[in-house]
Parts: structure tokens; C-alpha cells; sequence
């Protein structure tokens, strides 16, 4: 087995020395932040995969320590086993997303040809595995990794493991790795759990680039994972176009999924970056079109040069015939490190239709917090049999409590379902498990009882009265009657071990650790009850920090946003709070550790959310948008009332103070809508101030006088069908 020198990079990046099967590396950089250019000729192979990510790096630079974590267990040495290097072979769920204008144009025969090619390639059971020169013979990889189209949905069901989108888009960016492709509101297809499927996109690709791919180490969100491929670089017949027509674009891809680099370093030929694999030559650049015999440039000037027809370069299909030994490692530990959950999935197990076969597939509500004490029970019945549907038990219960009998009747479909309406029923206050199963379909016994049952958790709290406190004292997060909404099932609000005017504890983000951008998370409050309440205030104390600069510009910050919901979580209403960056922070100079705030670095924020509750049950909530900045707390809640001025609850209106001697404030009650504008005349009629359009806060807007000179003034408020003016007096 040959032997290639690796060389050392020093880069502004962290160095990282392993031992990887005898080879010593040193000073690996992980990828150069910049974006690549590619000559772009239709004739040539572009892949978007570095280009995509080195944009990611760049707009987010502190991801670059993430994924030298992740290269080094990709680095990892795998064990000898009989001498040789030999893995278990498994075998990967494949789901293939059509997404085209005419999405036929890709047929079953290219789909199935295409998942041929990648299994021959992936086990180097592929023809011209014959042509790799005699001296890189001993190098040859078999990754033992297979792949087959899906057998069955995320939800059980039979498939053909292909999905077919119409889309009204003509084509699809790279940039960000593909997204909008991945997603049915932007005209592509939503993806399947990708815990569970490698999810492959195949469309129109802008500036002809053949594919792109998200590699491993969670850099991008888990709804967008998976590879994207030209639909004329894809398969070997039908809408497959030479030179890019024998199934090798996403030989290439499925490569980067799983943790490879382009052979080169993707470093534009200055022979600084390797790929991170010890027995892959080194390599000033890519190679196009389909050379022969020995290849030699400035990393390799000698025999036997540079190892062009490898899987991860740029040729032509033709000549793209091996991985290495080390290139098959690197995959495996990224399969074992990285995407572990795609081994133990049964999506390649067929489903076994039966005649005879009803289940509940979701209980739809009650769920999660509730407001209300009347729960009406949803759930969706699905017919898993072959036989049509037409009558059912329905059997639930509360808490293994008394079981509840409903019968369905109808006639639902072979593998359809619909959504029933059971009963509603009383919940007292606590936690509760609402289950529910099926019984006898069309009046006889199931022939796969396993599949019938489903089960939620739901709870509820009376609504609490003013005045509310919580300072995260408990045992318990988050505390009784609160609730945590996390979208992306990541990092999320949790119990701090600090707390504010001498408590314990509080609540925090760990954002610093959250190394994805814009992800939301909140704490949602218990219901308040503020129908007899003239005002509503909140008011908390915050601490939080930035890892950046706070003068940066442009830079994404996290943010703490205040808002209410009346509906229990459905819609959410801002409240005008909204900080971020120099605005948010407590600690003002960027804090590159994990931020733990002193007794100092604590202030009180108050929000007053009279305008916005409307004297209706609120729940009051604290969203955190992270931006992988630094931790932001959250300590001493308090949701308080206060009580309206008699005058201005009669009246509607209230001009105060009156004397003043700077400035005073209108209040309304309830704010006017046809508001258009306020002026202030003094006593001999000539206009001194105004205000248009009127500029409130809450049900309030101030008007400051400090340059008029004392004496008596005249407010006059302009309505849409109406003025009316008020007397009002400035003295010091």
C-alpha cells in the first residue's frame, strides 16, 4: 500500500493532530473561509456542497469549532478486524423527492437504476472498479453501505420510497444548501425524519451545478439533511445527460453526507488542505472531463501524481471508479458518530397489510397545556387494513380511568384516514394521559392489534389571579402551570444554578451552545385572569451576554421578545418588548465563556400589557430567538395590576397632571382608533404643538411643553367625525 505525505497548514483556525491507521496527520484545517468559483461550463462538474457550507462558516463563523469537533471523530482510527478492515454491512432508507414542473420526465426504471449504481459503487462491486491503476489497487474501499428506496412511511404505510412535487419553480439555488427545495411552502417537498431516511431532492439546480449536500454535524436544521442532484446528473437513462449519466453525482453527494471532502482540500490549487484522509494523494486542484494514465501536478509532481478518478473529484462519470480505504473509514465513523439513528430505522422493512387492521395514528388534542377545563377529544382514525373501513370501537380513556366507548361507522378507505370527534369530558386540575385504542373493525377481530393505540399528555391550571410571582425556585422546570415551546426539539429554557436579588435560580438559554441561527424557543406563562383588571404589567429581571463584539453591525444577535397569547398558544401578539445585542445585555464586554452573571449584572425590565390583554385570560411569553451568541436569563416574574383612575375609568380620557410643568399625558381607557392627531393651542389661539400621526404607548401618549411658557393651554384632539378640546395649565 502506497504511503502519501500530508503537509502541515497553519491557518487562523485551532490545529488538530491524529493518528488515523498508522498515518500521522498534523494540522488539518477544516475548511478555508471563502467561497469557491467555479469556472461554471455546463460540460464541467459543479458541486455546491463546500461552496454552501463555506458561505455558512462565513455568515457564522463560531460553527468552524463545531465542525473541527465533528472532523475529529470523523478522523477517528477504526479497529483491524481479522487483519483487515472489514465494517457489517447495513443498508440505508432511501426517499426520493421529484420535484419538477413535469416530475414524470424522472421515471421508476431512472429512480431504481440510480439506487443500483449507488449500492455497486458503495461495496466497489462496480465494473470499472477493474480500472483502477495497478498501484492504488491496495487502497480500494468497500464501505459495506447499502441503500434501498423506503418500504414504508414515517407513519407505516406502504411506499415506492419516491415522492413526485409539481412546482411552479423554474430552478433551485445552492446557496444554504438548497433549502427552499426541501420545503412545500417555497415549491419544493418536505422532507421525512431525517433520523430515520437519507432524503434525496432531485430538480432544476441554477448556474449547473450537478448536486449539493448537508454533511454530517447537524450544521444545518434536520428539516433540510440529505442531498439535492440535478435531474440531468441523475440515474443513467431518462432525463440523464452526458457526461454526467451514470448514477456518479450522487455517488459523489452521498460521499459528502457522509463526511467526505473533495479530494483536492477545495483550497483553488494552493496544496495547503487536504481532505482529512491519509491514503488519498494530494491534490492542487479538481479535474475535469476524463483523463487517462498518469496525472501529476504541483502537490504530486511525481508518479504515481494525483488519484483523479476517485469518487470525490470532478471528472466525468466515466472515470469516476473508487473510494479509498481511508475515504470508507471516514464514512463509517460518520455513520457511527454522526448519524447513528439511520441504522436502527425500519424504513426498508415492508409493511404487512392485513385484511382486518383500524388504529388511532394520532391523538390530536387534548395536548399540552390546556386553558380550558371542557377538553373535546380528537383523534385520527386511519384504516391500516386492505379491506375498506366502514365501522369501528373507538375506547379511551383519562388516566387508565373508567374506559369510554365511541362507535364509528363510515367507509374509509384502504390506508386513508379521518379525524373523529369523541365526546367531551371535564379535566380537574393536574397532569394527565389521554389513551386511545381500537376495537373490531367491521365487527371482527384485528388481525394487528399492536398498531391501534396512540396516547398524549395533557394538563391544566385554573387561572391564576393577580398578583402572579415565580422566581424559578422549585424543584420542578419549568414550574407548575408554565410551558416550553421548542420547535426543533434542541436546546431549549432550563433551570439555572444563579438567580437575581439573592435567589438560586432562574431560568436561562444556553445559547452559546446552540450553534444554529434563528431558532425560536419560549416559556409560555400560566392562563392570568385580568377581566377585572385596568392595567396589566409584567415586570422580570434579565441578565444575558454576547461572544461578539456588541458594536459589530449586521451581526445576528440573539433577542428576548415579550409577548401574550388569548388563545392558549394558537397566536401570539408582540408587545412592542423586543431586545437584542447593546439593547439586551447586561455584561457589556463580549464574554467568549459560558456567561454566568454576577449579582451586578442583573436589571429589571417592566412591560405594561394592559393594551394588549384587554381584560381577557392572557398567558404572558418569553421567546428567545437564539443566534448562538451567549446565555440570556430570565428571574422574578411578576405579573401585577393596577387599579384605573376613577376619572379616567367614567370619563374615557384622562389629561394629567394638571398643573405640569414639562410635559403631561392623555390616557384613554381604551385607545381611540379614529385618533388622527392632537395640537395644543395657547390662550390667544396660536398652535404651540402637535402630534400627527399620534404616537401611543399602550393606551397613552405623551406631549411635551418644556420650551412654552407657563400659563393656560388648550388640547384639542382630532377625530375622524369629531374634535373636542380640554383646558390644561403649565406652571414650574
Amino acid at each position: 500500500m502506497s504511503t502519501f505525505t500530508k503537509r502541515t497548514v497553519k491557518t487562523g483556525f485551532d490545529h488538530i493532530t491524529i493518528t488515523y491507521n498508522g498515518y500521522h496527520l498534523r494540522n488539518f484545517t477544516l475548511l478555508a473561509l471563502f467561497i469557491l468559483s467555479f469556472a461554471g461550463a455546463s460540460a464541467q462538474r459543479k458541486c455546491g456542497t463546500e461552496t454552501a457550507l463555506a458561505q455558512k462558516l462565513k455568515a457564522q463563523p463560531k460553527l468552524v469549532a463545531k465542525m473541527q469537533a465533528v472532523e475529529a471523530t470523523l478522523r477517528k482510527t477504526r479497529p483491524p478486524r481479522d487483519l483487515q478492515r472489514v465494517n457489517p454491512r447495513v443498508t440505508i432508507p432511501v426517499v426520493v423527492h421529484i420535484v419538477l414542473p413535469d416530475p414524470s420526465i424522472v421515471t421508476d426504471q431512472q429512480i431504481l437504476n440510480q439506487i443500483a449504481t449507488l449500492n455497486q459503487d458503495y461495496i466497489a462491486q462496480n465494473a470499472d472498479i477493474a480500472n483502477v491503476p495497478a498501484v492504488w489497487q491496495g487502497l480500494i474501499g468497500n464501505s459495506e453501505i447499502q441503500f434501498c428506496l423506503a418500504a414504508r412511511t414515517p407513519g407505516g404505510d406502504p411506499t415506492s420510497g419516491i415522492t413526485r412535487t409539481v412546482t411552479q419553480r423554474s430552478s433551485f439555488s445552492i446557496n444554504s444548501a438548497a433549502p427552499e427545495v426541501k420545503y412545500a411552502a417555497t415549491g419544493g417537498a418536505n422532507g421525512w425524519d431525517n433520523t430515520r431516511y437519507l432524503n434525496v431532492w432531485v430538480c432544476v439546480l441554477d448556474d449547473n451545478y450537478l448536486g449539493v449536500a448537508t454533511p454530517p454535524g447537524n450544521v444545518y436544521p434536520p428539516e433540510e439533511d440529505g442531498v439535492v442532484v440535478n435531474y440531468r446528473a441523475f440515474g443513467d437513462v431518462g432525463s440523464a445527460r452526458a457526461p454526467f449519466n451514470l448514477g456518479r453525482t450522487l455517488t459523489h453527494e452521498v460521499g459528502h453526507f457522509f463526511g467526505l471532502r473533495h479530494i483536492w482540500g477545495d483550497d483553488n490549487g494552493s496544496c495547503t488542505t487536504d481532505d482529512g484522509v491519509a491514503d488519498t494523494p494530494p491534490q492542487g486542484d479538481a479535474t475535469y472531463g476524463c483523463p487517462s494514465g498518469v496525472a501529476t501536478d504541483m502537490c504530486s509532481p511525481a508518479a504515481p501524481g494525483y488519484m483523479y478518478m476517485n469518487y470525490m473529484d470532478y471528472v466525468n462519470d466515466a472515470c469516476m471508479i473508487l473510494f479509498t480505504t481511508g475515504q470508507t473509514d471516514r464514512m463509517r465513523n460518520a455513520l457511527d458518530a454522526q448519524r447513528a439513528s439511520l441504522l436502527t430505522s425500519n424504513g426498508c422493512t415492508p409493511v404487512n397489510l392485513r385484511n382486518r387492521d383500524a388504529g388511532i395514528a394520532e391523538v390530536s388534542q387534548p395536548a399540552g397545556y390546556r386553558c380550558e377545563a371542557t377538553q373535546t377529544p380528537l383523534v385520527i382514525l386511519k384504516n391500516r387494513g386492505f379491506d375498506p373501513l366502514t365501522s369501528v370501537t373507538i375506547r379511551y380513556t383519562v388516566n387508565n380511568g373508567a374506559p369510554m366507548d365511541y362507535s364509528w361507522t363510515g367507509n374509509l378507505a384502504s390506508l386513508q384516514q379521518t379525524a373523529v370527534v369523541l365526546p367531551v369530558f371535564q379535566a380537574g386540575q393536574g397532569t394527565f394521559t389521554f389513551k386511545a385504542w381500537t376495537l373490531n373493525p367491521n365487527g371482527g377481530a384485528d388481525e394487528q392489534p399492536e398498531n391501534d393505540t396512540a396516547s398524549i399528555n395533557f394538563f391544566y391550571r385554573s387561572p391564576a389571579a393577580m398578583p402572579f410571582a415565580e422566581a424559578f425556585e422549585g424543584a420542578a422546570f419549568p414550574p407548575e402551570a408554565f410551558s416550553i415551546r421548542n420547535p426543533d426539539r434542541s436546546f431549549t429554557w432550563e433551570r439555572a444554578a444563579v438567580g437575581s436579588q439573592g435567589s438560586s435560580r432562574s431560568a436561562f438559554m444556553r445559547n452559546l451552545g446552540y450553534a444554529i441561527n434563528n431558532q425560536v424557543d419560549d416559556l409560555i406563562g400560566p392562563v392570568i385572569d385580568a377581566s377585572l383588571a385596568d392595567s396589566v404589567f409584567l415586570s422580570f429581571d434579565v441578565a444575558a451576554a454576547v461572544s461578539t463584539d456588541p458594536a459589530t453591525t449586521g451581526n445576528p444577535w440573539d433577542t428576548l421578545e415579550i409577548l401574550v397569547t388569548l388563545d392558549c398558544g394558537q397566536t401570539f401578539i408582540p408587545t412592542g418588548y423586543k431586545k437584542w445585542g447593546s439593547t439586551l445585555i447586561t455584561r457589556k464586554t463580549p464574554a467568549s465563556a459560558e456567561f454566568v452573571p454576577t449579582a451586578s449584572e442583573w436589571r429589571r425590565d417592566t412591560v405594561n400589557l394592559t393594551a394588549f390583554v384587554k381584560k381577557q385570560p392572557f398567558r404572558a411569553v418569553f421567546r428567545n430567538t437564539s443566534n448562538y451568541e451567549n446565555n440570556v436569563y430570565i428571574d422574578q416574574v411578576n405579573i401585577f395590576k393596577k387599579d384605573a383612575n376613577p376619572d379616567l375609568v367614567s370619563r374615557g380620557i384622562l389629561i394629567w397632571p394638571n398643573s405640569f410643568s414639562r410635559q403631561f399625558y392623555i390616557e384613554f381607557s381604551a385607545w381611540p382608533e379614529d385618533l388622527k392627531s392632537i395640537a395644543v393651542y395657547d390662550a390667544a389661539g396660536r398652535q404651540v404643538y402637535r402630534q400627527e400621526p399620534v404616537i401611543r404607548s399602550g393606551n397613552r401618549t405623551t406631549i411635551d411643553l418644556v420650551n412654552a411658557s407657563n400659563g393656560v393651554y388648550f388640547v384639542t384632539l382630532f377625530y375622524s367625525q369629531q374634535v373636542r378640546t380640554y383646558k390644561i395649565v403649565k406652571a414650574k
